[in-house]
């Protein structure tokens, strides 16, 4: 009898011991809704770590926002530290860039500048360029924390303050004047809409930066080719999959696609603020937070490629990398096409890009071609075609990337870095030093996917402080002209900026410049962990609802270890369309090195 009772115990431990084993060995769940590179960066990530992970993306294919050149400028290690740590992971190399296209050109009248000629051709011009260079670092020197950029009262008041209101104060020619709003615009937003602190805060971050280190090679391909590498990691992608509501309690998260849900642990939100505006959250997000989705700037560029069989610029002007126009042509770049053709890429960006939203798409390319040919005649015989990419009017994204307007970093900053309950974010826009970048989404995927796990490990994340608004946020001036003006003030020549009428109040004094400023501690280094195999649960349906109430109706309770992944059978991966590159960048700028 007693051997019998011992074996009775025997076995109960075995049972014990193999559950305990089981529970240890089962990896934990996350989802990621969003497949652009923050959005795969996280995914990535967290595989890595062994977490079975789903990701969601609305469109037919992922990599995000995208441009139009099939090649876009990079920076070096030193200005996009992340982004070649993952390039050198995936053995992408890129391109060096030749010396001519490091730093910016112009384009005045129809005629190509470099630095070296506006200086001798025209010293006004360079010399106002340089003082309103100056005049903004002696600002972005005043912040000691780009990661807080509203330390003290004076600052504060600056956020206030909207740039083409300090731009009029600089008294700059017109011809500066032009090109460096509309430097501004394609890097930012409309000076009018932009906060003169944010402006400032941008600069600090790149004050030791310099313009070679931001384009120091091409990455043939563009950015889509690093999506492409995270692709054939990731076991479980889902496209054409939007996401309508979120449920989360205190055993875990659904994420509702049409009438199926899935199940996970943890959620990472890796999508622009207007598409999270789209999605039902449960418990709902605060004042604060549904306030940053609805009035949070974002930048407008929209991108024309004028296709040409051979260039029709004299080959003199090397005419390639960021140029400057101080027309209605924006910011230009060429780059080589097939059988010695080119590509212009043009850059329209801000008031611009809004206003044009009234024309088809044909109409503009012919208005821009229009002026391409009266600056070089042979334009219109050597044109073959045009591809046009509207991101301003992506319903999706509301523009292309966040841009704080004035007063917004006051009630705004660093919102989304914090977890709320079992969801993280993610996205160019939750990234303080780098936002509206490649560097930004691969950075702030990185992010969350550490957050995700510190949860999980039962850490918990305190709010991050940010200054309270003494202020009211300023209204964004809007464009004024009707239809009727539009190509005269857009393809105006020289035809000066018109200025706001509204006038901010002074800016409390300067302080005194801080101490040299420190560089931005670099980001973690990508291991190159190979992600365990994991086999996916099968989905759980989830029954149609009311669409008044969104609530989701979970399944009987079971243990908290079994939350339900989709079936790996119809984990179909698609790679993003080859022709297209990320959003997240421009070819040869801060897209804003990507401006997602």
């Amino acid at each position: 009898m007693l051997s019998g009772w011992l074996r009775a115990c025997a076995l109960v431990m075995v049972g014990l011991v193999s559950a305990s084993a089981l529970a240890v060995d089962k990896p934990h769940t996350a989802i990621v809704v969003g497949g652009g590179l923050a959005g795969l960066t996280a995914a990535y990530e967290l595989q890595n770590k062994g977490w079975q992970v789903t990701l969601l993306e609305a469109k037919p294919t992922v990599g995000g926002r995208s441009g139009l050149a099939g090649s876009e400028w990079i920076g070096n290690a030193k200005a996009q530290p992340v982004l070649n740590q993952y390039l050198d992971r995936f053995k992408l190399k890129p391109v060096p860039a030749p010396d001519f296209v490091r730093t910016p050109g112009y384009l005045i009248e129809g005629e190509y500048f470099s630095a070296a000629d506006l200086a001798t051709k025209q010293p006004a011009t360079a010399e106002a360029l340089k003082r309103y260079e100056a005049a903004l670092n002696d600002i972005a020197r005043s912040i000691t924390d780009p990661e807080n950029p509203a330390a003290n009262s004076t600052l504060f008041a600056l956020d206030q303050i909207n740039v083409s209101n300090w731009l009029d104060r600089l008294n700059l020619p017109p011809t500066a004047r032009q090109l460096i709003s509309q430097q501004i615009r394609t890097r930012y937003d409309e000076p009018s809409r932009l906060s003169l602190l944010y402006l400032a805060q941008q600069s600090r971050v790149n004050l030791n930066v310099d313009d070679r280190d931001r384009r120091a090679a091409r990455l043939p391909g563009g950015s889509v080719v690093l999506a492409e590498e995270f692709v054939k990691q990731l076991k479980v992608i889902k496209t054409n999959s939007p996401v309508s509501a979120i449920n989360q309690d205190k055993d875990g998260v659904t994420v509702k696609v049409g009438s199926v849900g899935y199940e996970a642990e943890y959620v990472v939100l890796a999508v622009p603020l207007r598409a999270l505006s789209k999605i039902q959250l449960t418990p709902a997000l605060d004042a604060q937070h549904q306030g940053a989705i609805k009035s949070t700037n974002y930048g407008w560029h929209d991108q024309i490629m004028l296709k040409f069989k051979t260039p029709v610029w004299e080959s003199k002007a090397r005419m390639s990398g960021e140029i400057y126009s101080n027309t209605g042509l924006g910011m230009l770049w060429i780059e080589p096409a097939l059988k010695g053709g080119a590509n212009v890429i043009i850059n329209l960006a801000g008031d611009n890009a809004r206003i044009m939203q009234a024309f088809g798409d044909k109409q503009l390319a012919d208005q821009v071609l229009i002026r391409l040919h009266a600056f070089y005649p042979q334009a219109r015989g050597a044109f073959t075609g045009y591809e046009i990419r509207r991101s301003s009017v992506d319903p999706s994204t509301g523009g292309a990337y966040l841009a704080f307007g004035p007063g917004q970093i006051s009630k705004y900053w660093r919102l989304w870095e914090k977890p709320l309950q079992r969801i993280t974010f993610a996205g160019e826009h939750t990234d303080t030093l780098y936002p509206g970048t490649l560097e930004g989404a691969l950075r702030t995927g990185q992010r969350a996917a550490g957050q995700v796990q510190d949860l999980a490990a039962g850490k918990s994340f305190e709010p991050v402080k940010v200054a309270p608004p003494k202020a009211p946020e300023p209204a964004a001036k809007e464009s004024s002209g009707g239809i009727g003006g539009f190509f005269s003030n857009m393809f105006g020549g020289s035809k000066p900026e018109p200025k706001p009428a509204e006038k901010a109040p002074e800016p409390a004094p300067a302080p005194a410049p801080a101490p040299a400023p420190v560089t931005p501690p670099p980001a973690p280094v990508v291991e190159p962990a190979k992600p365990a195999v994991v086999e996916p649960a099968k989905k759980a349906p989830v029954k149609k609802e009311s669409t008044k109430k969104e609530t989701v109706k979970k399944a009987p309770a079971k243990p908290a270890a079994t939350h339900k992944a989709p079936a790996k059978t119809d984990a179909t991966k698609k790679a993003p369309a080859k022709p297209a590159t990320d959003k997240a960048a421009t070819p040869a700028a801060p897209a804003a090195e990507s401006k997602n």
